[in-house]
């Protein structure tokens, strides 16, 4: 793959910056849709389905290729709301049969329970089947016809062998060979071609015709990251269910990965400090990192982008052509001048470079420093969990590379961070930093420049500020139907209501550290991001689930809560007589609940991304890039679930 192909992401993103949305056409918008999802930028297509569609409503096309964004996003859910709704107007083509077919078949893959495990698989075979036996009735055996009937067939074969109808699955796998060996003796041959006869080989059990049909494919021109990734987590699923363990490793080596990497590590030594990380190991360090990329086959970097380790992972990311995600704790004058200029040299200059090259940077908070190392820890638990949401979109588990001696280090440092890796992960690529010492001759003593050490935090930089700053959860309620409470029922209503969040949040672990009500909404703020997700869930079923309408003149009770997380200031409040919360990332957890579909509870970037770095009870769906109340202006939003389907959920629907 050549340089410019392996930096799409990055032109793609800038692009869609400068895209012209009020005049694009629906193929402009599609053309454009289309490339995100070949390089596996999922959230961004539905993004710019979701703007065309605004304009051009009721577009087919824009209709599909938002929905199959959703379902490689992790949001099959979604995908089949948007694919009934098609199909219900009268869109009964392959195309979007075969769609809703395929977030059926993700439902069912991440039902809890047997039922709904069961029910959303007959759905798939139902949706698949149709869409293939309409294909063959109308079929003249041209080029055009035969093309819409391999995928459906596949697929159907797919779902029949996942569920032990091993007979019908061999039925339609044989089917599907045959036509893609038609359509190659017609002239007509893709990538999805050579991968389909490759998984019905495999479903048929003729392992190693399987994977030189595999190899081929992925040889090909037209194979794209977002495809691969696909067709590998089906083809494992495959070789998971022979008795014979050997084929599913044979599976694995068959497949290329896009190669998501996670760095951290020392930063440049501060002169007079003990060494760990000395400017004279530069060289060293970076011979390393690029071993290390290339073991690991590295495409797509993650980091944050401190003078050392981080700088010297950004640039060899760049060397290779892959995608890099820089996440700074804060803002970036401040970032400078605690993480980079204390090496004095050229980091800096550096620094703007690998910023300049980004495919995307992410701020913590756009706030000071203020001396609040909490923040490195959140930047890492943040990055790791945007490294883990892209692996999710591909099936592919991201790898942490680190440069560390081994030692646990200050808060927020490379040891906490490979502690929490191990936990959720598996075993980081450490290159041991003593190792690198041990190859470095007698250095020259080094130059102290002004500036190199960590500053002291005068007034005019980031200036310890009197209030109290420290990273929390925040939860925002509000429930819809307060004003259709009968008059003389408000005192039962206010009951049911408080007494029953008192009554959940008695449950929990720890309590939240501040809680306050008006009228018909709650506030609190938490400490633990596990509870606040447990109670943010458990008012949801409240109300959902609760007998409300003895106490309403018309309609439904219905819940809207929004939650985020970041650094937020703790003052003592003279009204309420106790501390009390403020800042923007308050200001940001309130302004998403206006926006929240009531029933549900909506989650900014940073809670997903928590979410998927440490807390496997829950899961989320992307929501879309949306605009929150009062002008705050748009965010990536996402709604927050418990992990797995089961029928609980669709009743709470």
């Amino acid at each position: 793959m050549s340089q410019l192909s392996k930096r799409n992401a990055l032109s793609l993103r800038r692009e869609w910056r400068l895209f012209d949305q009020d005049r694009g056409s629906p193929e402009a918008y599609l053309k454009l849709c289309n490339r995100m999802i070949e390089v596996g930028e999922f959230l961004l297509a539905h993004d710019v389905a979701r703007a065309a569609l605004a304009r051009h409503k009721n577009h087919k096309l824009l209709s599909q290729r938002g929905a199959h964004a959703l379902c490689k996003a992790g949001s099959p859910k979604l995908a089949t709301q948007l694919l009934e709704e098609l199909v219900a107007s009268g869109g009964r083509d392959v195309e979007t049969q075969s769609l809703l077919a395929s977030a059926y078949k993700d439902l069912c893959e991440y039902s809890t329970s047997e039922e709904s495990k069961f029910r959303y698989a007959d759905l798939a075979i139902a949706r698949y089947e149709e869409a293939y036996n309409a294909q063959v009735q109308k079929s003249s055996g041209k080029v055009e016809d035969l093309e819409k009937q391999y995928y459906p067939c596949i697929n159907v074969a797919f779902m029949h062998f996942m569920f032990h109808h091993f007979d019908d699955a061999n039925v339609y796998a044989k089917k599907a060979r045959e036509i893609c060996l038609e359509l190659r003796k017609k002239g007509k041959d893709s990538y999805w071609i050579e991968a389909t006869e490759a998984e019905a080989s495999l479903i048929l059990g003729q392992v190693e015709a399987a994977t030189e049909s595999y190899e081929s494919a992925f040889k090909r021109e037209d194979a794209q990251p977002s495809s691969i990734a696909s067709t590998r987590k089906q083809a494992l699923q495959i070789a998971a269910m022979f008795d014979d363990k050997s084929i599913r490793k044979k599976m694995e080596k068959a497949f290329p990965l896009l190669g998501i990497v996670a760095c951290s590590g020392h930063v440049i030594d501060n002169p007079g400090r003990s060494k760990r990380f000395p400017p004279e190991a530069e060289s060293e360090a970076r011979e390393k990192i690029e071993e290390s990329l290339e073991k690991l086959g590295a495409r797509c970097g993650y980091s944050s982008a401190a003078c050392g380790t981080d700088i010297l992972f950004l640039e060899a990311m760049a060397e290779r052509g892959g995608e890099t995600h820089v996440f700074l704790p804060f803002s970036k004058e401040e970032f400078i001048e605690t993480s980079v200029r204390r090496a004095g040299g050229n980091w800096v200059s550096r620094f703007e470079r690998v910023l300049d090259h980004a495919t995307s940077v992410h701020y913590v908070t756009n706030e000071g420093y203020y001396g609040d190392d909490s923040l490195f820890t959140f930047c890492n638990q943040v990055m790791l969990g945007f490294a883990a949401m892209r692996g999710r979109g591909l099936d592919e588990d991201p790898n942490l590379l680190v440069i560390w001696d081994g030692e646990p280090g200050a808060t927020g440092g490379t040891g906490e961070l490979v502690e929490a890796w191990r936990d959720e992960f598996n075993e980081p690529e450490i290159i041991d930093s003593k190792d690198i010492l041990a190859h470095l001759k007698e250095p020259e003593p080094v130059r102290v420049h002004s500036g190199e050490t960590r500053p002291n935090f005068r007034p005019s930089f980031g200036e310890s500020s009197q209030s109290v700053r420290s990273i929390k959860t925040m939860l925002f309620a509000d429930v819809q139907a307060f004003s259709r409470v009968v008059e003389d029922k408000t005192g039962s209503f206010v009951e049911s209501f408080h007494g029953g969040i008192s009554n959940l949040m008695g449950k929990l672990s720890q309590p939240p550290v501040f809680v306050n009500t008006w009228g018909d909404s709650f506030f609190a703020v938490f400490d633990s991001t596990e509870d606040a997700l447990k109670l943010a869930l458990d008012i949801r079923d409240y109300f959902n689930k609760g007998s409300w309408k003895e106490l309403l003149v018309e309609g439904e009770m219905e819940v809207r809560i929004s939650m985020h997380a970041g650094p937020v200031y703790e003052e003592f409040d003279p009204i309420l007589k106790k501390r009390n919360f403020f800042g923007r990332h308050v200001n940001q957890a309130a302004r998403i609940e206006p926006i929240v579909l009531p029933g549900s509870v909506f989650v900014s970037e940073t809670v997903a991304a928590l979410i998927s770095f440490g807390y496997e009870k829950y899961d989320f769906e992307y929501a879309g890039n949306l605009e929150l109340a009062k002008d705050f202006g748009s965010y990536p939003i996402y709604m927050l679930q418990r992990k797995g389907y089961s029928e609980e959920d669709e009743e709470e629907e």
